[in-house]
């Protein structure tokens, strides 16, 4: 069997082994469940959007006989398997700059657009389950409430404050799906980032490294931010979806926030210790997710990166 098969069949191998780690109850095995997606994304940035098809398939394959059952492959499927490949597809996308005053050079499909795209899938997948579940009883914030009393039941028993207890779930029920849908979407970029890191260093990536610090992205997801806004004030079920269309519309311009961060920073003195402290205060406090998502949004019309840059050109000029 020649190599070029031999890739992905291991690639698909090794990601269900990863995705099937779940199934030994132990946190530290369920962590390895979150990498499930690396050696598809790394087959994919390799050799091709087919390999890593192929590898995908090897690997549903492999999930479905290891956890038998349609909840294990179709959550592997939909939330592993369907989005990497289409990550793929996009980013081995190039074009050559041909036109007037253009140099001959690769143009690469852009990341922020890929962020686009997955933020669609979130923002698709939240909309699919709020409809689904619209005839249950609170709909999918009821699920959600439900779900959460049962996981969160040891702590609920042994409280002597219940009522404490229950508007702390019914707080965490309110976002839970965007939440969810933060993390799914950061599993991703955490294996895509990954993945291109070790083919670059193996000199085996088909892309160039992109540079992070430049990340610009769509404008669509700030016109869903505001009606999702809006939605807001009217409370109840459309409050609720409303508010989780929200976040969830904000999830890229968090990464392009980060962006504006890494590239104004570049100048500063300190500057890996601040941003060490930056991530640091996000890590335990989580609220200033929302400033660095502000100000991925406003960088759109305010375009910091590019005043900063040219304010340290004319420095240099000088």
């Amino acid at each position: 069997m020649q190599r070029a098969q031999l890739i992905p069949l291991g690639a698909g191998v090794i990601a269900a082994l990863l995705h099937l780690s779940v199934t030994l109850g132990s946190s530290g095995a369920f962590m390895f469940a979150y990498f499930a997606q690396a050696p598809i994304v790394a087959t994919g940035l390799a050799l091709g959007f087919m390999p890593a098809a192929v590898a995908a398939a090897i690997a549903a394959v492999l999930v479905a006989l290891g956890s038998p059952g349609v909840g294990a492959l179709s959550l592997f499927v939909l939330t592993s398997a369907l989005p990497v490949l289409l990550i793929v597809y996009f980013a081995i996308q190039n074009r050559v700059r041909d036109g007037e005053g253009e140099d001959g050079s690769v143009e690469w499909y852009p990341v922020g657009r890929l962020l686009g795209w997955l933020t669609a899938l979130a923002l698709i997948a939240f909309v699919a389950a709020y409809l689904l579940f619209s005839g249950a009883e609170n709909g999918v914030r009821g699920a959600t409430e439900t779900y959460l009393k049962n996981v969160l039941g040891a702590l609920r028993g042994a409280q002597a404050d219940t009522a404490a207890v229950d508007q702390m779930i019914a707080t965490m029920a309110a976002v839970f799906p965007a939440v969810a849908a933060a993390s799914w979407l950061l599993m991703i970029v955490v294996n895509g980032v990954m993945a291109q890191k070790f083919l670059t260093a193996a000199g085996r990536n088909l892309r160039p490294t992109p540079v992070f610090s430049e990340i610009d992205g769509p404008i669509w997801p700030a016109i869903v931010v505001a009606i999702g806004a809006l939605m807001t004030f009217f409370g109840g079920n459309s409050g609720f979806f409303g508010l989780n269309v929200m976040l969830i519309a904000t999830i890229p311009f968090f990464f392009i926030g980060l962006a504006v961060l890494h590239s104004i920073s570049a100048a500063w003195p300190g500057r890996l210790f601040l941003l060490a402290g930056a991530y640091l205060f996000l890590v335990l406090l989580v609220w200033p997710a929302a400033i660095i998502a502000l100000l991925g949004l406003i960088e759109h019309w305010v375009r910091l990166r590019e005043r900063m840059h040219a304010r340290r050109s004319n420095k240099g000029n000088e």
